[in-house]
C-alpha cells in the first residue's frame, strides 16, 4: 500500500482511501502509479520517484494493476478405500435393482398364470352349471309330462298302465282330478324325482351365485346362461308346484320347456372347447 497527498488539506493518507481521514474529504480514487514513500504521481516509465528519489520497482503489486494469478489445476487423487466403497455401492445398487426387477417380474408372471387358472376355473363352473340344468330339466320333462297325463285321464276317463294307479281304482275313475294329483305326489317314486328336482335346484343356485361376478371373457357367456336359468326354474317350479286349470297348466309348461331348450341351445356355443 502506496501513500498519497490529500489534495484538500495536504496530509499523506493511503492511496486505497476514498475518504481523508484528516479532513473528511472524499478522495477520487485514480487508477496509476504512486511512490511508496511519498506517494508522487508517476509514470509508467519511471524507475525512481522525481519527488522524493525512491526506487520505483515495475511489479504488478507496487502498481497497483495486479495481475489474476494462473491456477493451474492438477488431477485429485481419490483414495483406495473410498475408491472401494464407491464400487461396493455402485455393485450393491445393480443388485438390489436386479432383485426388484426380478421380483416385479415374478409377480407379473404369477398374477398372469392365477388369472388363467381363474378364468379355467369360471369356464369348468359355467360348463357344471349348463350341465346341472340340463339334468334338472329333462327330470322336470318327465315329471311333468307324467303330471299332465295324469290330470287329463282323471277328468276324460282315460285308462293308462301308467297313471292307472293315480286315476283308477276299484273298477272306476276318481271323482275328482286334485284326488289322482294328490295320489301321484304321495307315490314314494314320484316324491324322489320331486326331491331329486329341488335339490338340482338349489345345486344350480349355488353355482350361479359363484358365477355371478364373470371375468370380461365370460360375461356374454354369462347373460346367455343368465337366460336359461330363468327358463329352467320356471319349467322345474311348474312340476314342484303345479297350479291353475289343465289347459293353462299344460300350455305354461309347454312353453317353458321349449324356451328351456332354445336356451340351453344358444348356450352350447359357450361350451365348445
Amino acid at each position: 500500500m502506496a501513500m498519497i497527498t490529500c489534495p484538500h488539506c495536504g496530509e499523506s493518507v493511503s492511496d486505497k482511501a476514498t475518504r481523508c481521514v484528516h479532513c473528511g474529504q472524499t478522495l477520487e480514487v485514480e487508477n496509476g502509479r504512486y511512490c511508496p514513500e511519498c506517494g508522487a504521481d508517476l509514470t509508467d516509465d519511471m524507475t525512481e520517484c522525481p519527488k522524493c528519489g525512491c526506487p520505483i520497482s515495475n511489479t504488478s503489486t507496487e502498481t497497483g494493476d495486479e495481475k489474476p494469478q494462473k491456477v493451474e489445476v492438477t488431477s485429485v487423487n481419490v483414495p483406495k478405500k473410498t475408491k472401494k466403497l464407491v464400487g461396493i455401492v455402485v455393485v450393491l445398487l445393480l443388485a438390489v435393482g436386479a432383485v426388484v426387477f426380478g421380483m416385479t417380474q415374478y409377480q407379473k408372471k404369477k398374477e398372469a398364470e392365477e388369472y388363467a387358472q381363474a378364468l379355467e376355473e369360471y369356464a369348468d363352473n359355467l360348463k357344471e352349471a349348463t350341465i346341472t340344468m340340463l339334468e334338472g330339466a329333462s327330470d322336470a320333462e318327465s315329471s311333468g309330462n307324467l303330471i299332465k297325463k295324469v290330470w287329463y285321464n282323471a277328468i276324460y276317463e282315460k285308462r293308462d298302465i301308467e297313471t292307472d294307479p293315480y286315476t283308477y281304482s276299484n273298477g272306476s275313475f276318481v271323482s275328482d282330478f286334485n284326488t289322482a294329483l294328490r295320489k301321484l305326489f304321495s307315490d314314494s317314486d314320484f316324491k324322489t324325482a320331486i326331491s331329486n328336482i329341488e335339490m338340482n335346484q338349489a345345486t344350480v343356485n349355488g353355482l350361479m351365485k359363484d358365477l355371478k361376478n364373470p371375468p370380461d371373457e365370460y360375461k356374454e357367456a354369462y347373460d346367455s346362461l343368465s337366460e336359461l336359468y330363468n327358463a329352467y326354474i320356471a319349467l322345474t317350479n311348474y312340476v314342484t308346484d303345479p297350479s291353475g286349470s289343465l289347459q293353462t297348466y299344460s300350455s305354461n309348461f309347454n312353453d317353458a320347456d321349449t324356451n328351456t331348450l332354445n336356451c340351453y341351445n344358444a348356450m352350447k356355443r359357450y361350451l365348445e372347447d
